[in-house]
């Protein structure tokens, strides 16, 4: 039933990246530069992430070589009631990966790429190469603009249309 309700909508999100542009992960990636505490402040239309305000993800390694992924939406606004997604994420090759969300297994597994990610780790621009997702998070919910201007365009670059591109108003 939820996956019929999400199917028009997963068709509306691939207009936000053109599939044509060839998507590049980052060479040499390993998945421990993703633990951590991340603030969503960049995303293109995502069927995942409807009407989602202040989302932030949480990364973690697990004991059998994957991450899980838990994702905080706050629906209507800043402060409004609480959408979580938890999932796992598994490595396919370097900074490729399967995303596998809990309460939507009909999906089945969801193609994630890491496109660029800040020598420090504090940003990095994720992407789908089906266009469902295009995501800047941050370790900072304000980041500096000229490193989030560097996130946008490895978006562009692989194919999402900058005009799609909105930031993700944070609470904090």
């Amino acid at each position: 039933m939820i996956l019929a309700a999400l199917l028009p909508i997963c068709g509306a999100q691939a207009a936000a990246r053109d599939p044509s542009v060839p998507m590049m992960a980052v060479a040499g990636y390993g998945s421990a530069r993703l633990v951590g505490h991340w603030f969503e402040v960049g995303q293109t239309p995502s069927f995942l992430e409807q009407d989602c305000h202040g989302t932030t993800a949480e990364v973690a390694l697990r004991d059998d070589s994957r991450l899980t992924l838990k994702i905080i939406c706050h629906k209507t606004s800043v402060s409004g009631p609480i959408l979580p997604l938890d999932g796992v994420m598994a490595q396919t090759d370097p900074g490729l990966f399967e995303v596998r969300l809990v309460k939507l297994l009909d999906l089945g597994n969801l193609h994630l790429a890491v496109l660029w990610q800040a020598e420090d780790d504090s940003m990095a621009a994720l992407g789908s190469p089906e266009g469902q997702i295009g995501w800047i998070w941050s370790k900072s919910a304000h980041p500096d603009a000229a490193m989030l201007d560097q996130a946008k365009a490895a978006l562009v670059g692989a194919g999402y249309k900058a005009r799609a591109i909105k930031l993700v108003d944070q609470a904090e």
